[in-house]
């Protein structure tokens, strides 16, 4: 539906960003609709563990994007696997990951 790039902002503050931007040829009406929900979800949470939306918008082409806080790491998935969390260890990050969404109406 959508890609991330990793991109620099300039205004107001000069940093790196995390830009997400609806693929070219997938913006019908029902996947804009999902992005911009995701977009608006994100942008109310306001928790340590949820990167924070930067600003938002559309391209020249309609194309909605949202610019966030930059998170470097790997997928929570892969984070398990590398290190080799038992069933139980991933229980737990996961009711953490719930708790943060809780915490913010998610």
């Amino acid at each position: 539906m959508a890609v991330v790039y990793m991109a620099e902002q300039a205004e107001p503050i000069r940093r790196k960003v995390a830009l997400k931007i609806v693929k070219l040829g997938m913006d019908t009406k029902s996947v804009i609709a999902r992005f911009e929900a995701e977009r608006q979800a994100l942008a109310l949470m306001n928790h340590p563990n949820i990167a924070k939306v930067h600003d938002a918008g559309a391209t020249e082409t309609g194309r909605p994007y949202f610019v966030m806080e930059l998170v470097t790491g790997v997928s929570i998935t892969e984070y398990c696997d590398r290190n080799k969390l038992s069933t139980a260890r991933r229980l737990d990050l996961f009711v953490q990951v719930c708790s943060a969404m809780n915490a913010n109406g998610g």
